[in-house]
């Protein structure tokens, strides 16, 4: 297999897998018992590991750095995600400094 066929036997592979581990946490969900500091850990697990990604993709592009204007930008949205403001302000308002520094030649 070579291309396409790689691809699409991985994507099936993937969702086969995933199919997989869904089902057993459906039938086994029931018969396992954690203690409630298993659970908690369990449920910071996921957030921890998406804020390292978002982290990691705020700061490098490949193996470069990103630059400042997609720090900055993300600052921005982090700091009025802080301050609650709505979700559409809050991509509108970042991608606007974003593509207002690359305009004046911040990289």
């Amino acid at each position: 297999m070579t291309g396409y066929g790689t691809i699409i036997a991985g994507i099936a592979l993937l969702a086969a897998g995933t199919y997989l581990l869904r089902f057993a946490g459906y039938k086994l969900g029931s018969r396992l018992s954690l203690s409630p500091a298993a659970e908690s850990l369990l449920a910071d697990a996921a957030t921890t590991l998406l804020l390292a990604v978002a982290a990691i993709s705020t700061f490098y592009e490949g193996e470069a750095f990103a630059g400042f204007a997609r720090v900055t930008g993300v600052g921005v949205a982090a700091y009025l995600a802080w301050r609650r403001r709505p979700l559409i302000v809050v991509i509108l308002v970042a991608a606007a400094v974003t593509a207002g520094l690359r305009l004046l030649g911040v990289k």
